[in-house]
């Protein structure tokens, strides 16, 4: 945590930390965080100070050139007042009771969980097991599912060792929700402190993650670095560890369908692709790992991509409190409740390295920026 130092509050319902001019406020006893940049975080803990004197209500009057809607705000924070509906820690999946059976299913293992599924016909044989082929046979998992699929109306309920994991699916739809649910077991199967909604890029020593929302570039950056030689850590979620170290995901590669044309040349083989439906109509296909990392990386670096058509390309440091705000908007899944003791380790990994947003207009100028990021 040598980025950050602990900042002394008179309140007791959180505790702070200052990097630069960003304050981070964890709160324990609710395990929420939240950040203030510059004037904002003065004023904190100036009110902070306040409070130790004065009467909540009379706040406004010491301090008339603040917005009394600002300094409302600033003191329901400091007293830790929140609205209901918070949740950063999501229970795991349940892998339910593994029982060997005389049945057909085919084998993928994934270093961690060795999925056995049983295809109810060849039509969705053919569409599933292409997603998987690369990871066919039984070589080390830890853990065992069978994977079934239950007809339901026109569809197909999913099932983890007989306990549903998926709602009911059309038939075009379930590769892809299939895929989803193996990697949330995956990553949920073994102790983590982060899976954030990213891409992890070995480039040389270094490790760069990319997180982003659906349409940012993630995916299409990833499978363009991984072109020219770089190494995969995942495409999809960057599991980090309590030490900020990052394991390899060996799933492949959605590309959307607006990258299919601009990966072309990369990538020929995009063009005879089998093509997949997402829960929200938009279509994809998959790419198989290339380059999967051997080896277990350190987060170095973190970039925010946004892709703007025809637009140039512009790179911008991040302070923590934005950084925090942008992983949350990209998404993520903490691995237990948020304690101190996490907090601080999400501090002196993921919010210690270098951060920056990157706009870029042509998928050549993005990895150039991104190669430079890296080396310096």
């Amino acid at each position: 945590m040598e980025k950050f130092q602990k900042c002394p509050l008179y309140a007791d319902s959180a505790l702070a930390y200052i990097d630069g001019e960003s304050l981070l406020l964890f709160f324990e006893r609710s395990g929420r965080v939240y950040g203030l940049e510059r004037e904002q975080a003065a004023l904190f803990l100036q009110i902070d100070e306040l409070l130790e004197k004065h009467e909540e209500n009379s706040i406004p009057t010491l301090l008339p050139k603040i917005s009394p809607s600002d300094i409302k705000r600033l003191i329901d924070l400091r007293f830790g007042r929140f609205e209901e509906g918070h949740e950063e820690y999501e229970a795991p999946l349940s892998l339910g009771e593994f029982i060997e059976e005389d049945r057909e299913r085919f084998c993928y293992d994934t270093g961690r969980v060795i999925f056995h599924i049983a295809y109810p016909n060849g039509e969705l044989e053919e569409k599933i097991d292409p997603l998987f082929a690369h990871m066919r046979g039984e070589a080390g998992g830890k853990k065992r599912v069978n994977v079934d699929f239950e007809a339901v109306g026109s569809g197909w309920r999913l099932l983890f060792n007989s306990t549903p994991v998926a709602t009911a699916a059309r038939g075009d739809t379930i590769p892809l929700i299939l895929q989803e649910n193996m990697i949330i077991l995956y990553y949920q199967c073994e102790p983590y402190l982060m899976a954030i909604h990213a891409g992890a890029v070995g480039v040389g020593s270094a490790t760069l993650l990319l997180p982003g929302s659906s349409g940012s570039g993630k995916s299409t950056l990833t499978a363009a670095l991984l072109s020219k030689g770089h190494s995969l850590f995942s495409d999809e979620i960057a599991l980090v560890d309590s030490d900020g170290g990052v394991s390899a995901i060996p799933f492949g590669i959605n590309i959307k369908e607006g990258s299919w044309e601009v990966l072309s040349d990369r990538y020929p083989s995009l063009k005879d692709a089998r093509t997949y439906m997402r829960f929200d109509g938009r279509r994809v296909k998959s790419l198989p790992p290339r380059n999967l990392s051997k080896r277990r990386g350190e987060v170095s670096v973190l970039v925010f991509p946004r892709y703007i058509e025809g637009g140039e390309s512009r790179v911008r440091s991040l302070g923590a409190c934005e950084t925090l705000k942008l992983i949350k908007e990209a998404g993520y899944q903490l691995g237990s409740p948020l304690t101190v003791s996490s907090f601080e380790e999400i501090l002196s990994t993921i919010l210690s390295v270098p951060a920056y947003s990157m706009e870029y207009g042509s998928l050549e100028e993005g990895v150039e920026s991104l190669e430079r990021l890296v080396g310096r």
